[in-house]
């Protein structure tokens, strides 16, 4: 972890309530369009990382993708739990996910990058967990 990394999670600690009713609402907007890029759609396999509160992911859901959602902030995990329960929720940080080489159909990362000490290394993490073929989307 670098000391940017540890600077966010202390940042964040705690704070996805707050985060719901300020940032969240703005990082809000993109997510159509984040999930157009990723073509997802009914029975697509989509990880959502940084989460958040699970704006992403419950969009993902209604559009009918098997989504699994990872944050490093435990708050945020909880929150986006309870939010999107028809979504799996994990608390993981870049740039190392638990999951398999090839999981995922399709990878969403909503304002994240820029939360990570080594955006490049996040970056191919996130590719590693796309299949061949597979769609990664970003926004920043």
């Amino acid at each position: 972890m670098t000391d940017f990394d540890a600077s966010e999670r202390r940042i964040w600690a705690g704070r996805a309530e707050a985060y719901a009713e300020s940032f969240g609402k703005l990082c809000a907007h993109p997510v159509p369009r984040l999930l157009d890029a990723a073509r997802v759609r009914d029975g697509v396999r989509v990880l959502d990382v940084g989460t958040g509160t699970g704006t992403a992911a419950a969009a993902a859901c209604a559009r009918g993708a098997r989504v699994t959602g990872v944050d490093a902030e435990i708050s945020m995990v909880d929150l986006a739990a309870r939010s999107v329960p028809s979504a799996e929720m994990h608390l993981a940080e870049l740039p190392r996910l638990p999951f398999s080489e090839g999981l995922f159909d399709a990878v969403t990362a909503n304002f994240v990058l820029n939360h990570v000490g080594r955006p490049q290394a996040a970056l191919a993490e996130l590719r590693r967990v796309v299949r061949p073929g597979g769609w990664v989307a970003v926004t920043i």
